[in-house]
């Protein structure tokens, strides 16, 4: 498995390529799986991997369902996942031992296909070999030229749109919504969930010339103030369908936000999806690594927000749910807004302590970063190994806050032995431990 994984992340060399050819010519070869279940497409500068995780928890209920997401955190198979199991590590060896000669055959025509390119054809087959109903399927860059677009779905998703991967999409709201919005199909539904003026005056003219329903989820439903009860997010949800009592693991003002996105999409498909369906795929739910406790003493809380935006999103829930001067543990990225993102995070503390990710071509050193922190945190501490930057926070602190990176993220849940399918109850596990 090793040495196939290997040849994956080889093809990383590729770097990211924005086109359709590569990828439409290699499911042609394989006979077009794509084309033979129902796929929900979803796209979104934030938000898209929560949105993706409940469409694909609700309909499980009812169908099998597929889900395709990235990057992973800790595990390469957690990109694709069928009912209730990851793909196997026998499927990848035979995929790309059955497929190596033809991305080598593609690779001399100037078309070689790209780490995503790949794995994305990987999971279209592989929903099909598992017999799909439906599958999630979740962009990996903007949208228009990204390689999932090859789809025909039954709805498209567009969650928050920011300005990250400006450099590949644009450097206006205006040009990433247009990107964004090239998963709009001709007469096929969309939902938004931003309601930036620039994004939904983009969107509505694409939906508008493609002759697509265009759905504003914000608009769409009502909710009730959320609130904590047994250490879960509690709110009561109103759409024109149904009444639902929503209980969710996944913490975060922003994830109602999520919630009602998903559902607006869901009740505007032709499904048998019920109200308990709906309830139940939610309870059941739950997307690592945004907002998650994953340590009761000292109380540690892990989330995946890297841009602006995110950070945005986070001060305010954990304000709410948490309510602790937290000690921040962060790392990032160079290619990140980092000035911005440490600016946002100070309204939760003025204690930071600043690391490395485990990702060596892109890691922000935190030695280039200290005088931008210092002039915005009271207190400083670089620790250049995550590790050891966690295990010294975990000693200095009784409330600590992960950030920064996914890579970050992904070696603290390794660390803490934190499970990765996207339908595990720690939210239960962890109020036992509390309460």
């Amino acid at each position: 498995m090793d040495d196939i994984l290997n040849y994956l992340y080889e093809l990383k060399r590729e770097g990211i390529k924005l086109g359709l050819d590569t990828t439409r010519a290699f499911a042609e070869h394989l006979g077009n799986p794509q084309d033979k279940y129902k796929k929900i497409h979803i796209a979104g500068t934030n938000g898209k991997g929560s949105i993706s995780s409940y469409i694909y928890n609700i309909l499980r209920q009812r169908y099998n369902t597929g889900l395709y997401t990235s990057p992973h955190l800790i595990k390469f198979n957690e990109r694709i996942i069928f009912n209730k199991e990851m793909i196997s590590d026998d499927y990848i060896i035979n995929f790309i031992s059955e497929n190596r000669e033809y991305i080598d055959k593609l690779s001399k025509i100037k078309m070689n296909p790209t780490f995503f390119e790949t794995t994305t054809v990987m999971a279209f087959k592989y929903f099909y070999d598992m017999h799909a109903d439906y599958a999630a399927i979740e962009v990996g860059l903007g949208g228009r030229l990204d390689s999932t677009n090859i789809i025909i779905p039954e709805i498209s998703i567009i969650g928050q749109i920011g300005y990250e991967h400006y450099q590949k999409l644009g450097c206006s709201l205006t040009s990433i919504a247009y990107e964004k919005g090239g998963i709009i199909k001709p007469g096929i539904p969309v939902v938004l969930q931003d309601k930036k003026p620039e994004v939904l005056a983009e969107i509505k003219k694409l939906s508008q010339v493609r002759k697509s329903k265009l759905i504003l989820s914000e608009d769409y439903s009502k909710s009730t103030e959320p609130e904590l009860y047994n250490f879960k997010m509690v709110f009561d949800l109103k759409t024109p369908l149904n009444e639902y009592h929503i209980e969710s693991n996944n913490l975060g003002l922003y994830q109602v936000k999520n919630i009602k996105t998903a559902v607006a999409a869901l009740e505007n498909m032709d499904t048998s999806i019920n109200k308990h369906d709906v309830e139940s795929g939610i309870d059941k739910a739950i997307w690592h690594g945004r907002m998650e406790i994953i340590r009761a003493s000292p109380l540690v809380i892990i989330d995946s927000a890297h841009n602006p935006p995110a950070a945005s999103n986070l001060v305010p829930s954990f304000k709410k749910f948490i309510k602790k001067k937290p000690l921040l543990l962060i790392g990032m990225l160079s290619d990140k807004d980092v000035f911005s993102f440490l600016t946002i995070m100070r309204q939760l503390s003025d204690k930071i302590v600043l690391t490395m990710p485990n990702e060596p071509d892109r890691a922000l050193d935190p030695d280039n970063i200290k005088d931008i922190a210092s002039s915005i945190y009271r207190d400083v501490k670089i620790i250049k190994d995550p590790l050891s930057a966690y295990d010294y926070s975990l000693k200095n602190s009784d409330c600590i806050l992960v950030c920064g990176s996914m890579y970050l993220i992904g070696d603290i849940m390794s660390r803490e032995k934190v499970g990765i399918l996207p339908f595990i109850d720690i939210g239960k596990k962890i109020s036992k431990e509390i309460g």
